[in-house]
């Protein structure tokens, strides 16, 4: 069977909720291909991935420090390349569990969408990834890869990675889940959860068209910070 993975990206400052394929009712089509990146590929994983899930794990250590280090590497070289200076992320464990909830909500029934209101109550940016059909874990660096992927299609249909670089973003926590052994459906789940949001204010550097400023001098787009900082 083919592995699909489906990317999603989306905050809750204007209060979006995306799905695969279909948005909860009270958000417009308009508002939703606005705020939603979707991301769809086939991908099946090497022997050499599979051996890094067994070694590391979906939540060990190892496995934090990949997704910190895949997050400040696409950030020192896209906020280079666009002409500004490296604005490093940090990892934060409260934003970790956060992420762990939900995909392990994703799994349940292997349907990729936004959390609501209950569930993300800080209205912190959020990233996720869902590959249908295989329980094996994708590698961090293969998630981001997908995420980078999207970039040159311009926003918001690269609203996955502009998340990932929004330099006035300054924190991150990332984790993984599966769907349990005998489920009916079988996927697995990354999420990443940002502090505080980013992917917003576009029309003070002209529009959409010119995401590139905005992720490098833009705004945060939320108001709370994980309890264990001070400011982010």
């Amino acid at each position: 069977m083919k592995a699909i993975t489906v990317a999603l990206s989306f905050f809750f400052v204007f209060a979006v909720l995306a799905n695969d394929q279909q948005m909860s009712p009270s958000i417009s089509k308009a508002q939703n291909n606005k705020r939603q990146g979707i991301d769809q590929y086939d991908n099946v994983d090497t022997e050499k991935s599979n051996l890094r899930h067994l070694q590391s794990g979906p939540n060990s250590g190892k496995r934090m420090a990949q997704w910190k280090k895949v997050h400040n590497d696409m950030r020192k070289k896209y906020h280079v390349e666009y002409g500004g200076e490296f604005t490093r992320i940090l990892w934060n464990m409260e934003l970790k569990k956060d992420a762990e909830v939900w995909a392990n909500e994703i799994v349940s029934n292997c349907v990729n969408r936004a959390p609501g209101p209950t569930k993300n109550p800080n209205n912190y940016g959020v990233n996720s990834a869902m590959r249908r059909g295989q329980r094996g874990f994708q590698s961090p660096i293969t998630v981001m890869k997908m995420w980078e992927r999207r970039l040159p299609q311009g926003y918001p249909t690269n609203s996955v990675m502009t998340q990932v670089l929004w330099s006035k973003t300054g924190y991150v926590g990332c984790a993984d889940a599966s769907s349990p052994v005998g489920a009916e459906k079988s996927c697995t789940a990354s999420v990443c959860f940002y502090a505080k949001a980013g992917n917003c204010a576009f029309g003070r550097f002209g529009g959409t068209g010119n995401w590139t400023q905005a992720v490098l001098y833009g705004p945060a787009c939320s108001t709370s910070c994980p309890s264990t900082v001070e400011e982010c």
